[in-house]
């Protein structure tokens, strides 16, 4: 493991960023920045310096989230806050790759966990990424935070597990610690899921989806998310909390159809009515309870999100580079 640049003494709180490499890893590592702290992250990919520190990062650890990986990139000094933002965040992924989504998922939470636990009285804030997916199908409400979980994935099981451990280390050995369940989670830069799946297809002049285009979701673009993720790193808050992090409701149909006006696709969006195990008809949000206990309010309507997306995917369209990067 090595650091691509040194680490500056600036005298600001440091902040760990795991997976800061990442879609939301580095809109957090960038937000934690812009709040006052040197943030270092760890996780996988190359970096170069003026990349990295675009998204604000002072140093990048390409490494495993082990113990050891989390005590080097610490050096030694004290640590602020740990966000855990690392994964593979997709339902396919645990279905495909049952235990590598177990390992990233929970494996690294008890890594930084025991990281943290190590330190005694100077232990971090410690905030974890999960997802909507631990509560399952809940039917036609807006779920809160005191809904009994019931994941219906591999995927689920594992942010669930990850969740217990945050929640285990938090009762037992006093780790202060929240989790942030993110509902659907879309933006510039995400090169996977429906948004990216569905450009892809109008471009080939392809409109057939899966599903029935009924499924409703709540939409949070990932600036959003990194700033709830943030929030729960440095608002006062109990020992142990749990976050929902949503925004605007809308059935994929409804999204669907707003992007292909938007990408000035010439089809009609259709469903062919098949749905897959894991795949909830609802998913949708209070979050009440972050903007109550952390002043949380989301900044970017869903309209505006898919305009930067499709806008952001067209810069892309007129790389020489892009067909390769697909």
């Amino acid at each position: 493991m090595q650091t691509q640049t040194d680490i500056e003494k600036t005298g600001r709180p440091i902040a760990l960023v795991l997976g800061a490499a990442g879609f939301i890893g580095r809109r957090v590592a960038r937000e934690m920045e812009r709040n006052g702290f040197a943030v270092r992250g760890i996780g996988h990919g190359n970096w170069q310096a003026e990349e990295r520190q675009r998204w604000g990062l002072s140093a990048w650890f390409d490494a495993d989230i082990t113990l050891e990986s989390l005590r080097q990139a610490a050096d030694g000094e004290r640590i602020a806050a740990v966000l855990h933002c690392a994964g593979s965040g997709a339902v396919s992924f645990s279905y495909a790759q049952p235990m590598q989504d177990y390992q990233r998922s929970v494996d690294s939470t008890l890594a930084m966990l025991e990281f943290v636990r190590c330190r005694g009285d100077a232990a971090p804030r410690v905030v974890m990424a999960s997802s909507a997916a631990v509560y399952g199908d809940q039917g036609d409400i807006d779920i809160d935070e005191s809904a009994v979980r019931s994941p219906i994935s591999p995927y689920g099981f594992h942010k669930m597990t990850a969740e217990t451990l945050c929640d285990s280390y938090s009762r037992f050995f006093g780790v202060t610690a929240s989790s942030v369940r993110l509902f659907s989670v879309y933006g510039e830069g995400l090169r996977k899921q429906l948004l990216w799946d569905a450009l892809n297809k109008f471009k080939r002049n392809e409109f057939s989806f899966f599903g029935t285009g009924h499924e409703l979701r709540d939409w949070i673009h990932v600036d959003d998310a990194a700033r709830l993720l943030a929030a729960a790193a440095t608002a006062e808050q109990p020992r142990f909390a749990v976050y929902n992090g949503g925004h605007e409701k809308a059935t994929t149909r409804e999204v669907l159809t707003a992007l292909a006006g938007l990408a000035l696709a010439s089809g009609e969006v259709n469903f062919s009515g098949e749905t897959h195990t894991g795949n909830p008809h609802r998913l949708t949000a209070s979050c009440f309870r972050a903007r109550q206990l952390l002043g949380w309010t989301p900044q970017v309507a869903l309209a505006q999100g898919l305009r930067r997306y499709v806008d952001w995917y067209s810069d892309m369209a007129r790389e020489p580079r892009f067909e390769g990067r697909l």
